[in-house]
């Protein structure tokens, strides 16, 4: 078994050349096109929060835009910015914080989470964690995370199956060539299969009227009983996920990717503190980096920091003057086009790692943390961990 060692680049078939400051038309358009890669991932996430769990849009698309236009104007590659899922996932099955204030239970889970991250990348914590992590356990939480995916999409398709799967196909199709079309293809089309089915909602959209919005910050019901511990609960739930995805999954990406790009496990955490603290402050809930965002943006055509900033740039103006009429129109995307849409992040992050193992001990370390991952990237670090210094050690044999 190899020894415990950070992750290092390596010659990808998939690597992509650093990027470079260029008018091309060739690249604005990849970049327009790798912009929307991610939607898949955030936009349920987007409108649950915002229809179910009551937060103000304002609050939550000021945030994610922020964050966006910060990460791509600093790295200057496509880098998404995605709700932390499995908080997402508690409080939209209100498993979590039933009869609480969900807005601000939130946003305090975001500043606890932001402060965690921050003292986690200042004392070094983060790349000590990162130095005990195998290639293959991150390999493995990576293949995890896109089977995941795959499988999320696969559910949402379940429901819509002709559109789903006519969906995919054409992804599929236009990924093959040259990916920028994939998702305003794939949008126009959910767009057009909405409006007809629910042209109520296509009404509503007509008739929301276009003002000026700003955020509403949750700091005075922060003391409301209940609050603190329903966030401590969150916040503590997602640290081990965070961890596999956020910062080691990443890392281990923008290397495949990117290798001339300087980021580590410090950088990545202090990164995911420092959009938390701005979240929690204007009232939205948490969020992370995402080793499947990246890998869909970048398949979709994206090569350079505009993605995420022009992506950015469209949820901060939405926030501060179209609110209502964003929520409208993401409402319109049927459960096949959002579907479709996890399915080619899933299956963009799966095709960088899925051959990467070596030897036997190697695969069943790779192939165990996947599995464990699919459920949760925390536990998957954790058991691979564990299995490979087990093999090594000589205390299990396969």
């Amino acid at each position: 078994m190899p020894q415990n060692r950070p992750v290092t680049p390596t010659t990808d078939p998939h690597e992509i050349p650093s990027p470079q400051p260029t008018l091309s038309p060739a690249t604005w358009r990849g970049d327009f096109g790798g912009a929307l890669g991610d939607l898949g991932t955030l936009l349920p996430f987007l409108v649950g929060f915002i229809v179910l769990a009551g937060v103000h849009p304002t609050s939550i698309l000021l945030a994610f835009g922020l964050s966006l236009i910060a990460v791509g104007w600093r790295l200057g590659i496509p880098f998404p910015v995605q709700p932390m899922k499995a908080v997402g996932a508690a409080v939209l099955a209100s498993a979590a914080v039933a009869g609480q204030n969900m807005p601000a239970v939130l946003a305090l889970a975001a500043l606890i989470t932001g402060v965690f991250w921050l003292i986690a990348a200042w004392s070094g914590l983060a790349r000590w964690l990162a130095r005990h992590v195998s290639r293959d356990v991150v390999h493995g939480v990576v293949l995890g995370l896109g089977i995941a995916l795959i499988v999320a999409g696969l559910r949402r398709i379940q429901g819509d199956a002709v559109l789903g799967a006519a969906s995919v196909v054409l992804a599929l199709v236009l990924l093959g060539r040259g990916g920028w079309l994939t998702m305003p293809v794939l949008m126009a089309l959910g767009w057009a299969v909405g409006s007809w089915r629910q042209p109520e909602l296509l009404q509503a959209l007509a008739s929301t009227p276009w003002a000026m919005h700003l955020p509403e910050p949750q700091w005075p019901a922060f003391n409301q009983p209940g609050v603190w511990l329903a966030a401590i609960g969150l916040a503590a739930a997602q640290i081990p996920l965070t961890f596999g995805n956020a910062i080691l999954g990443i890392v281990a990406e923008t290397r495949r990717l990117f290798p001339a790009v300087t980021l580590d496990e410090n950088r990545a955490a202090r990164g995911t503190g420092l959009m938390n603290l701005l979240a929690g402050g204007l009232g939205a809930p948490p969020m992370c980096f995402g080793a499947g965002g990246m890998a869909a943006q970048v398949a979709c055509g994206a090569r350079t920091g505009r993605a995420p900033i022009f992506l950015g740039s469209v949820l901060l103006l939405a926030g501060l003057f179209a609110s209502g009429q964003l929520t409208a129109l993401l409402s319109l995307l049927p459960a096949g086009t959002i579907g479709a849409m996890l399915f080619v992040a899933g299956f963009s992050l799966t095709i960088g790692t899925a051959g990467s193992s070596r030897d036997k001990e190697a695969r069943a370390v790779l192939l165990t943390t996947a599995a464990i991952s699919v459920w949760n990237a925390g536990v998957g670090v954790v058991v691979g961990v564990l299995l490979e210094a087990g093999l090594r050690a000589r205390v299990l044999r396969i």
